[in-house]
């Protein structure tokens, strides 16, 4: 990342800010675009030029909600100070209002996103493994391989690009492995 007066510049594939980084601005961008993704790896959303990032922390006063990182031609981006949310919300209390009721709703559905997209893979994963042994001409196994293949495709985990927490099993494990992460990041379209 490089900037120059309040505009930045972001190479590919690089993370803008992580779940729980304190904010220090929001974006307006410019040129590129921006994978948002959960603590777990669930990609919520790709969000392009005129669009705003980072918003919702200074808003809402909280940590970082979402993993940013810019897709494969990188981005570009306008810097806005958090003061500029400051003065939005002390200007009208009834748009402050209804902007901070829009972001915690924004929150809640991401929190559901995510939650149903685990629960999800993890039922993919178990009827996966019972249909492998049916019969294939069956037209009912079929098309249930069928909508468990759409539903992978649909649901996307990047995992091996987001810090999310390990299983308690999986942190002894890497505690004794050497972090083989260069931080790339992978299809991310």
């Amino acid at each position: 990342m490089y900037e120059k007066n309040d505009i930045i510049v972001w190479e590919p594939e690089e993370v803008i800010y992580r779940v729980d980084d304190t904010p220090d601005s929001a974006y307006l961008i410019t040129d590129g675009a921006i994978v948002l993704y959960t603590r777990e790896g669930l990609q919520l959303n790709r969000i392009g030029q005129n669009e705003i990032l980072g918003e919702t922390s200074l808003l809402l006063g909280m940590k970082r909600t979402v993993t940013a990182i810019t897709g494969k031609g990188g981005a570009q981006a306008k810097r806005i100070p958090p003061q500029y949310f400051n003065d939005l919300l002390t200007r009208d209390k009834v748009i402050a209002a209804l902007i901070r009721k829009v972001q915690y709703r924004l929150i809640d559905s991401n929190i559901q996103s995510n939650s149903l997209a685990v629960n999800l893979e993890r039922i993919t994963e178990l009827v996966e493994m019972h249909t492998d042994g049916l019969n294939l001409n069956d037209s009912t196994v079929a098309e249930l391989k069928k909508l468990l293949s759409d539903v992978r495709q649909k649901v996307v985990f990047a995992r091996d690009i987001i810090a999310y927490p390990p299983a308690p099993d999986e942190a002894a494990s890497d505690q004794a492995k050497p972090d083989a992460t260069d931080g790339s990041v992978s299809d991310l379209g």
